[in-house]
Order: C-alpha cells, then sequence, then structure tokens
C-alpha cells in the first residue's frame, strides 16, 4: 500500500514545497528591499514606512507646511539618527517637489542610546516621524483648476538589529492645495516636542580637550534639570567614544560630564555641536573648544618605498594577452576526470542515494520490457530538466521582484527543510 501512496504523497510535497519558497526566500536571505513608486505607504518585515504631511491651512506662499517620513518598527528593530553612533547609517531623503516648493532639512527628534556588544548606535525604535519642514514661495503657481499637488519622495534607510539590512522606497502623496491636512498632527506634534531646543552657549560653558578626553562644561540649562543625569548625543561622528557612559556631576547651575576621545578620531569640530537629552526632551549646544583638539588618527596610507616597487612593477609588466590561450590537453582530461569523480562523490550522498535505489526497483520492474524502458528514460529526463528550468524560473522572478537570492536559496526556508526531511524520510521507509 505503501508503494502505491508513496508517488502521490511526494508530489504533494512537492507542490507545498514550491509553494514556500518564496515565502521563505523573502523571510531568510532579504538583503535589500526595494519598492517601486505610486503609494504613499512602504511595508518591509522590519519597517513600515509612510509619506505623510501637516498643512493646517492648506497649502500656498507663506502657509504652514511640514512633510515627514513616518517610520514604525517592528521590534528590536531600529534605524538611525544624524550621527549614527559606532556603526550604521542615517536615513536620507530626496525630495521631488512642485515648483515653488523647498524643502528644508530633517528635524531631527532626540535619539536615544543603543547598545550592541560593546559598541552603542544612536538611533530610533518604536514608531518615530522625520518631519522636513517645506517653504512655499509665491512662485508657486499650481494653476487655477489644481486641487491637489504631487509630492514624491525617494527614501533609504538602513535598518538594523544583530544584523543590519539596507532598504528604500519611492513614495507618492496627492496633497489638497485647499482645506486642512492634520490626520497626523499627534505625530508631528510628538516629533515638535522631541526637537532639541536651541540653547546659546552661557558664559562659562565649554569643550575642553586634554588627556584624551572632552570635558564639556554647561551653564544655563533649565532649572528643572540640576541634580539629573543627562544623555549626551554628539552631532559629529567619530569624536567620542560612543559606547563609554559619562562621567557628569553638577556643581549648582553648572553641569560637567567628560568623555573619552575615540581613538580613531577622524573631526576635530570647532564649535563641538552636542545634544543633551533628559526624558525625552533636548537641548543643543555649540560649545567652544578650549585647548585645541589633538593630532587626528592617521589615515591608511602607502610608504614611499611600497609606492616605488609598485610603480617599478607595472612599468615592468608584460602586457596582457587579447588572445585566449587554449587549454592543454592534459588540464580538460583532469577536469573531465574531476566531474566524473564527484558525480560518483554525489550519487553516495544521502539525498541522491535512495533515489537510485528507487529507479533500479524501476528498471528491475521493466527488465523484459523494452518500450517502457525508453519511457522510463524520457520521463526521468525531462523531469529532471523540468525542475530544474522551474527553480531557475523562480529564482529569475524573486530577483526581478527586487529580492537577493542565489542558486539553491530555498534550502535557507526552515519550512521547505522540514518538508524535504519527511519526504527522505517516508523514501527511506519505503526501501
Amino acid at each position: 500500500m505503501l508503494n502505491r501512496f508513496l508517488p502521490r504523497l511526494i508530489s504533494a510535497l512537492i507542490v507545498i514545497a514550491a509553494g514556500a519558497l518564496p515565502m521563505g526566500a523573502s523571510s531568510q536571505i532579504q538583503l535589500k528591499t526595494t519598492a517601486s513608486a505610486g503609494s504613499s505607504v512602504v511595508t518591509t518585515p522590519q519597517v513600515r514606512a509612510e509619506l505623510v504631511a501637516q498643512a493646517p491651512q492648506g497649502v500656498g506662499p507663506g502657509k504652514p507646511l511640514q512633510l515627514g517620513l513616518l517610520l514604525t518598527h517592528q521590534r528590536d528593530w531600529h534605524t538611525y539618527w544624524k550621527n549614527p553612533g559606532d556603526s550604521g547609517l542615517p536615513t536620507q531623503l530626496e525630495w521631488r517637489l512642485p515648483a515653488g516648493m523647498d524643502a528644508g532639512e530633517i528635524a531631527w527628534p532626540v535619539p536615544r542610546k543603543i547598545p550592541i556588544g560593546h559598541l552603542a548606535n544612536y538611533g530610533y525604535e518604536g514608531t518615530t516621524l522625520l518631519p522636513v519642514p517645506v517653504t512655499v514661495s509665491p512662485a508657486f503657481n499650481p494653476g487655477p483648476l489644481t486641487k491637489e499637488v504631487t509630492i514624491a519622495l525617494k527614501a533609504s534607510w538602513l535598518v538594523c538589529r544583530q544584523e543590519c539590512i539596507p532598504e528604500d522606497g519611492e513614495f507618492t502623496l496627492q496633497l489638497p492645495i485647499q482645506g486642512t491636512t492634520a490626520l497626523h498632527a499627534a505625530a508631528f506634534d510628538a516629533a515638535a516636542r522631541a526637537f532639541p531646543q536651541d540653547l546659546p552657549a552661557a558664559e562659562g560653558s565649554s569643550a575642553r580637550v586634554d588627556e584624551g578626553a572632552v570635558t564639556l562644561r554647561v551653564a544655563g540649562l533649565p532649572s528643572a534639570l540640576q541634580g539629573q543625569k543627562l544623555e549626551v548625543f554628539p552631532e559629529t561622528m567619530g569624536v567620542v567614544e560612543t559606547a563609554a557612559t559619562p562621567q557628569q556631576r553638577w556643581d549648582g547651575a553648572l553641569w560637567t560630564a567628560r568623555l573619552p576621545l575615540s581613538r580613531e578620531r577622524s573631526e576635530g569640530p570647532e564649535p563641538m555641536p552636542v545634544v543633551l537629552a533628559h526624558g525625552g526632551q533636548g537641548w543643543r549646544l555649540q560649545l567652544p573648544v578650549d585647548g585645541g583638539w589633538p593630532a587626528l588618527a592617521p589615515l591608511a596610507s602607502m610608504s614611499p618605498a611600497l609606492a616605488a616597487a609598485l610603480k617599478a612593477n607595472a612599468a615592468n609588466a608584460q602586457p596582457p594577452s587579447t588572445a585566449p590561450t587554449p587549454a592543454p590537453l592534459a588540464a580538460w582530461l583532469l577536469a573531465l576526470a574531476g566531474a566524473l569523480l564527484g558525480g560518483l562523490v554525489l550519487n553516495l550522498m544521502p539525498c541522491v542515494f535512495p533515489v537510485l535505489a528507487i529507479k533500479v526497483l524501476g528498471f528491475a520492474r521493466h527488465a523484459q520490457d523494452a518500450r517502457a524502458h525508453r519511457i522510463s528514460g524520457l520521463a526521468y529526463t525531462a523531469g529532471v530538466l523540468l525542475s530544474f528550468l522551474a527553480l531557475g524560473a523562480l529564482m529569475l522572478a524573486l530577483r526581478a521582484a527586487g529580492e537577493a537570492v542565489g542558486w539553491g536559496f530555498q534550502l535557507q526556508s526552515p519550512a521547505v527543510v522540514a518538508l524535504l526531511a519527511a519526504l527522505f524520510t517516508l523514501i527511506a521507509l519505503n526501501l
């Protein structure tokens, strides 16, 4: 009975496995996600990104207008601030706006410090809005019959957990010219509250560099912060050790913090822009630098002797031959022998050997029927060719859809591996 039931079961398992392939490819080996234009929302397994707008008085010269990218991260995933910290890349926005509209820079909300092993990043988790102020000039003239303007955005972001995935998307939003657009007013209000307030550097405020560290001295902070521990976010990359905990204290109304300089420091900002944060609110200062920055970490360079040797070798090198060099007969024979040996070894693999046993039983069953031998051989050959053509077509289709997949990608899907394990277990039981 098992002999009659097994072929049908094998066919069913193959169909199920084929149906599971796209899901496995998307969830397991997605290296980059790209979405095409035509929608205000792009959704990936890690992030939901939406192009949103805030136009409480409609769209026109002198009227307030904000655009933004609303990012909703899946649990444990994050994107980055303008200074990503020890690793990462900030989100980038490229706008295509009607004539007379000009987009400003991202009004970055206060980030949070995200420890990653012995490193640390600055970024966002959960839901966050990256707002952008837009200026509408008198040159904006959509026409008397135009009711909407088209806002287009190309955005790219790096989303990370333990692994990182570069993603991008193209967004389109139809924005009414008349009336109020305030569907996401709460998100824009939250982003405005989280935007660091500019705080002039009061007398006594400075960033003093000495003994491999920078000491921040800030006066004039709100009195409600006195005695509280503040978070420190330098705006310039590669200046301090991001993962280090600042040594901070209060002396009356004067706040002091000491941060170790990065051993691979590549910048020496003057003045030093820094964001101080507490409870989701932030204050941005530009601190004058006392003492001057020490020498920057040297960039990787080539010694003069090595450069001269490479130049001499290049001058003495023979020009490459444009004519192909025929391979000797011995090389062809060696390659053929290697292919035959590889085929023999492959036939002994657990995934192939049981199938050979089934084929031998099939040959024995038709030992006296030459016509059945020919039909069986043709069917066997057609099955092999069609199976690999189907896998190749599926791989090309997934690549055309934006997935980064390679040959054998289906074996990275747990569902496919489980189904194949069940299939070969049944084959073994049938021997």
